[in-house]
């Protein structure tokens, strides 16, 4: 492999306060302050403002023929109340010693969420529901898009030579559990390199930087 390309800048990007911050804290807070789904009213404001913020946004899907807030009034919110989210996030580990480590809770659920939102909208929502899930649990889940997709690809190795968590194969989507497992690999590289054991949401943002650095 060539040289690692993290470099002490990228580090320090991650580690300190950005203009994003704030916005982002917003929707941190609504997800902790309303961390459930059992109205639709919950569903509607944290799926609608997190997909708008993040060019994610649910209604961009097949054979849209209703309005926009139809579509989240009739469908989006009645259907995530009467799923079983609320279950799937209550079942994840409440405070990991190593979030990182072992990623199978994380990819399972994620792929849940996937199956689910691809209920609604008949296409792939892969980074929606990386999205979605990292603004309620920032500590385990990886925020995935083609710009994060880009940047990881630059810095890893494919995932047919490291070591990768062993899941079957309906348990997974395949891109988010390999991003996930070169992510894994990522923040034992730069804990290497630069003895920093960088969180979730820093990887993320040594990708954005990254992405902006070198393309």
């Amino acid at each position: 492999m060539p040289r690692f390309l993290v470099e002490q800048s990228d580090i320090d990007y991650a580690k300190n306060p950005t203009p994003w911050d704030l916005g982002n804290q917003v929707l941190y807070d609504m997800c902790s302050e309303h961390p459930e789904h059992t109205t639709s009213e919950e569903v509607v404001s944290k799926i609608w403002l997190i997909g708008r913020s993040y060019a994610a946004a649910i209604e961009r899907r097949k054979n849209s023929k209703d309005g926009s807030d139809d579509f989240y009034e009739e469908i989006v919110g009645p259907t995530i109340s009467a799923s079983n989210i609320d279950t799937l996030l209550s079942n994840l580990p409440a405070c990991p010693a190593d979030p990182v480590v072992n990623l199978a809770v994380t990819i399972t659920t994620h792929k849940k969420i996937t199956v689910l939102f691809e209920s609604i909208t008949g296409m792939e929502k892969r980074s929606l529901a990386s999205k979605y899930l990292h603004f309620h649990r920032p500590d385990l889940f990886f925020i995935y898009d083609s710009r994060a997709q880009t940047a990881i690809s630059k810095l890893t190795p494919d995932c047919r030579y490291i070591d990768c968590v062993s899941l079957p194969e309906n348990k997974k989507d395949e891109l988010y559990y390999k991003f996930c497992m070169r992510m894994r690999w990522l923040r034992k590289s730069i804990e290497d390199n630069y003895k920093e054991k960088l969180t979730p949401r820093e990887l993320d943002k040594v990708l954005l930087v990254v992405h902006k650095r070198i393309g």
